[in-house]
């Protein structure tokens, strides 16, 4: 067992200019799902309205007000709300904090690779056979393919 706590405040990663930062819970490298947690502080801008095809994620709004965008518009969320979203275009989703406290999303994914990544107000996706973490490919892990190809803006 490889123990985390979610209140650690302990971070895999921050973005300064998007205001964000992250926590990745330990998974097994064959496992199909996964946890991050996501803290948005306030003012973080909107990121990148995207879908996956080859995972679905679920959100858990743990604090703040964030507010949560799809193909149908956007929604302030509250503390509890819960969002899923499935594969494909019916899971666009991205997410900001336009308000003045820290937002806390804990975000669950279900998996595998390849996973086709879509990014359609921008018109490019990436594809991926693996995992991208340059770690894994390091220890000898299967080199893959991951490429980026244009599509058509929406």
């Amino acid at each position: 067992m490889t123990r985390q706590n979610l209140y650690s405040d302990l971070w895999d990663g921050e973005n300064d200019e998007a205001r964000r930062r992250h926590q990745i819970f330990w998974r097994p490298d064959d496992a199909r799902s996964g946890a991050t947690l996501y803290e948005l502080a306030a003012g973080a801008p909107d990121m990148r309205l995207h879908m996956h095809f080859g995972a679905e994620e679920m959100f858990f709004v743990l604090s703040g007000r964030p507010l949560f965008r799809n193909q149908d518009g956007a929604e302030e969320l509250a503390p509890g709300d819960f969002v899923f979203c499935p594969e494909g275009r019916a899971g666009l989703h991205a997410f900001s904090n336009p308000g003045e406290d820290v937002v806390r999303l804990l975000a669950i994914s279900a998996g595998s690779f390849p996973d086709v990544l879509a990014y359609p107000e921008q018109g490019y996706a990436w594809v991926a056979t693996r995992d991208p973490d340059p770690e894994l490919l390091a220890r000898g892990g299967d080199p893959g393919i991951i490429a980026r190809f244009e599509i058509p803006i929406e």
